[in-house]
């Protein structure tokens, strides 16, 4: 029996593409990390932009695009396998640190003016997109499919650029946050609607009827005992001694969520997968076992948060500029509808309660993404056929642009807004102290100098501190406007 060298010569060659393709994503992704702390610039968008270099946009290192979020479809190749399964491993980071970083607390207590944000924004969105679409298409259904996913906010991308630029603990970022999870569950009601009209279409009103709520009930039953067995196991925790070993503690409730992840990407589609990582995320930062800091700050090193860059670097790979030449109409006008009912829903919706246009400026800008919560709604419409893949190319375009421009757009905000902050050691009308040069006593500094800031230039968004009229006042440090006021003293002061 003879030696097949040609095979083995073939295999050994498939290897090493393989070997030196995940090197130079993993090298890239770390690069556009270092040109953005070089150049000040995001780093969500150095990433997007490098996945859509070398995605079919320009040097098309895979013939096929990966598309995040299709479990159980057939990869082209080992390659868009092994790709596909380190960007739904960063997903799943990505949406655990998003449940476990956000302050539920402050939510809840900003649930009014978050809930007026999410309905302003979504319907406006929504109705309009819908309307515009079905210029260009043929089917309602359709154009309700992609008014879902345009309407949608980023969750778990918007976490890890307030994160990245220490304004996780800002108002700006509760109410984009907040938004974002609202904005969610109207997509997927939104999501069901488009599927019930698809379905009454070809079987008749009652089978619909009773495909609809079968659904609606399995969905609800799951997240039911998501919630349960994730809020079991952390309670057993706590009363047994595995808090004192939070590692294994840690890994097995991971284990735990991942299971439910795949449990809900294989029945319902990845848009529920993300809620019950989420969810996994908020209890596990809602328990007093101490480990949010810690699990934060590991998957902030190089190598843990590795997956979530690959997963950036996927996502812009997914947009392809090639084959949108025949659409290129619909996109522009997409993109400028998007952009235009966003900005103007969030305007109408921050019209009472802020101080200051800069505050509101940062709030609506940040609302334009649709992230990673919008590519998967549109994998999950696209695998049930409503929309085409000319249609999903090009959702999938305007997605990864809004995603991309963005943060650069927040960063032009805030420095505009910096221009209104006094100097170190300068006096104002109203006798302000000149901050510490140590940032261990900056915080308490802005807490006991609150009343002095900003009592007299409402029109200014950023300063050491903030005081909110009324009773309602629950943040007296506004942490977003400390760290850019400390990156200006060149203290190293991060919350």
């Amino acid at each position: 029996m003879g030696v097949n060298y040609r095979l083995i010569l073939n295999n050994m060659q498939t290897f090493t593409q393989l070997t030196i393709f995940l090197i130079s994503v993993i090298l890239l992704s770390r690069l556009a990390a270092l040109l953005s702390n070089r150049f000040g610039l995001p780093s969500i968008s150095f990433q997007l932009l490098a996945g859509t270099l070398i995605g079919p946009s320009l040097l098309n290192f895979l013939e096929a695009p990966i598309a995040v979020g299709t479990w159980g479809s057939i990869s082209p190749s080992l390659l868009h396998s092994i790709l596909k399964i380190i960007a739904e491993i960063g997903l799943i980071q990505l949406m655990l640190l998003a449940g476990l970083r956000i302050d539920w607390h402050e939510l809840k207590a900003d649930l009014k003016p978050i809930f007026s944000l999410s309905l302003w924004g979504f319907i406006l969105t929504a109705m309009v997109v819908a309307i515009v679409i079905q210029v260009f298409v043929e089917r309602w259904t359709e154009g309700v499919a992609i008014a879902a996913i345009m309407a949608t906010g980023s969750l778990g991308i918007s976490v890890y650029h307030f994160d990245e630029t220490g304004l996780l603990k800002s108002r700006t970022a509760n109410m984009v946050l907040g938004s974002a999870i609202l904005t969610g569950l109207l997509a997927i009601l939104l999501i069901i609607a488009g599927q019930a009209i698809n379905y009454a279409s070809n079987y008749g009103v009652f089978r619909m009827t009773i495909a609809v709520s079968w659904f609606m009930a399995k969905l609800i039953m799951f997240f039911a005992i998501a919630y349960f067995l994730a809020s079991r196991f952390l309670r057993l925790i706590t009363r047994t001694g595995f808090q004192k070993r939070p590692l294994q503690a840690f890994i097995g409730y991971l284990l735990l969520v991942a299971a439910l992840y795949a449990w809900g990407a294989m029945h319902f589609g990845s848009f529920a997968a993300v809620g019950v990582a989420s969810l996994g995320g908020g209890l596990l930062g809602m328990t007093n076992l101490g480990l949010k800091e810690k699990i934060a700050g590991g998957f902030g090193s190089s190598l843990a948060s590795l997956p979530m860059r690959i997963l950036l670097v996927v996502l812009g790979m997914e947009a392809n500029f090639k084959g949108i030449e025949k659409d290129a109409l619909l996109l522009v006008v997409l993109l400028l509808t998007v952009a235009a009912t966003k900005l103007l829903g969030s305007w109408f919706a921050t019209r009472k309660g802020y101080e200051s246009l800069g505050e509101r400026f940062q709030i609506m800008v940040g609302g334009l993404p649709q992230g990673e919560i919008g590519v998967l709604i549109a994998a999950y419409l696209f695998s049930r056929g409503l929309v085409n893949p000319s249609q999903f190319n090009m959702v999938i375009t305007v997605v990864v642009l809004l995603t991309m421009i963005s943060p650069m757009l927040m960063k032009i905000v805030a420095k505009v807004s910096l221009r209104g902050v006094p100097q170190p050691g300068t006096t104002r009308q109203t006798q302000e102290i000149a901050p510490p040069r140590s940032h261990d006593n900056l915080r308490s500094w802005a807490e006991n100098n609150r009343q002095r800031v900003l009592l007299e230039d409402h029109d200014r968004t950023t300063s050491h501190a903030f005081l909110r009229k009324g009773s309602k006042c629950r943040r007296k440090v506004a942490c977003d406007q400390l760290y850019e006021y400390s990156q200006r003293t060149h203290l190293n002061y991060r919350d």
